[in-house]
């Protein structure tokens, strides 16, 4: 039996670094298995590999997910040089999310190519293999469609073994969700999907394990969702009227749209996160309002987290 993993995901634009100092320092301390940054080049924002790791530098236990890098922003043999060494750096928390980059726009204005999502995705494929051959090999020779190496060596190697967990993003049933029944430890798929939707994808990937030899219990499964909490039914009212009037719509409008997400008093979070786990899901990706509140992520992990076996 897995254990019930919590992460405070973040999108870090309009954040300075010394506010996702502070916030993942307060993640650190408060127990959260890991912290996110996203990976987009056009936009004002900070550059998530370099940022994760200052961030390396500043936690001594929390886990570092980019969710997800856009696999041409690197080639494989540079991502695997700097998987490597941030693994080192940190002493072993890296979680490596990776994804064939659905951002066109981003992708475009930054000067990278976009080719076709099957293309996008085989590129993914040989990139995986790349790097997992870095990792373990001394030497490697690759001759593939897209990535040729020669003699390449990659040192020094991740700390942990046999490699980092690798981490697949995407929710494409027919491309993406086959790379991950080859590749991935952790599988993530989609945002705020309910039980019925994530029944349906499962089902998909498990498909994809059997016509490669897999066992699907071998891969993670996450769910990615937003997150509302307060102590008790009035301050969560208090903290929806807030929310509408921020991002600019009605109160009603507003409860509508978190309709999926994990929202309530920590009693009803509970309840909510049960449903998943009892489901088989045990990684959860989080996304409090912006700006984080170090306040709704002490309370989540003071009324919420105890409750779940988190080892």
């Amino acid at each position: 039996m897995r254990k019930v993993k919590f992460s405070v995901r973040i999108h870090q634009s309009g954040y300075s670094y010394e506010y996702l100092r502070q916030v993942w320092s307060e993640a650190d301390r408060l127990g959260y298995h890991s912290a996110t940054l996203y990976d987009l080049l056009n936009v004002p924002t900070l550059e998530c590999w370099t940022t994760l790791s200052a961030l390396a530098a500043e936690t001594r236990r929390i886990r570092l997910t980019p969710l997800v890098l856009a696999n041409l922003y690197r080639p494989p043999a540079l991502l695997a040089k700097m998987a490597s060494t941030l693994d080192v750096i940190s002493g072993g928390r890296l979680e490596l999310g990776i994804g064939a980059g659905g951002g066109e726009a981003d992708h475009l204005a930054s000067g990278f190519p976009f080719p076709p999502t099957s293309a996008r995705v085989s590129m993914l494929e040989e990139a995986i293999e790349v790097i997992k051959a870095l990792w373990g090999q001394e030497e490697v020779s690759y001759q593939g469609r897209y990535y040729i190496l020669e003699g390449a060596a990659n040192e020094p190697k991740p700390v942990q073994k046999p490699h980092p967990p690798i981490l697949v993003g995407g929710h494409g049933e027919t491309y993406l969700l086959r790379v991950a029944a080859r590749y991935a430890d952790i599988c993530n798929i989609g945002f705020e999907m309910g039980l019925e939707e994530h029944r349906a994808k499962l089902r998909v990937l498990e498909e994809h394990c059997r016509r490669v030899g897999r066992d699907p219990s071998e891969i993670e499964v996450s769910h990615n969702t937003r997150v509302l909490i307060a102590e008790s039914a009035a301050e969560y009212e208090s903290l929806v009227i807030k929310e509408a009037a921020r991002s600019g719509t009605s109160v009603s409008a507003y409860k509508a749209s978190l309709s999926k997400a994990i929202a309530g008093t920590p009693e009803r979070c509970r309840e909510q996160l049960k449903r998943y786990v009892d489901s088989g899901i045990t990684y959860f990706f989080l996304l409090f309002p912006d700006p984080i509140s170090t306040e709704s992520l002490r309370l989540f992990a003071r009324e919420v987290m105890p409750h779940f076996d988190t080892g």
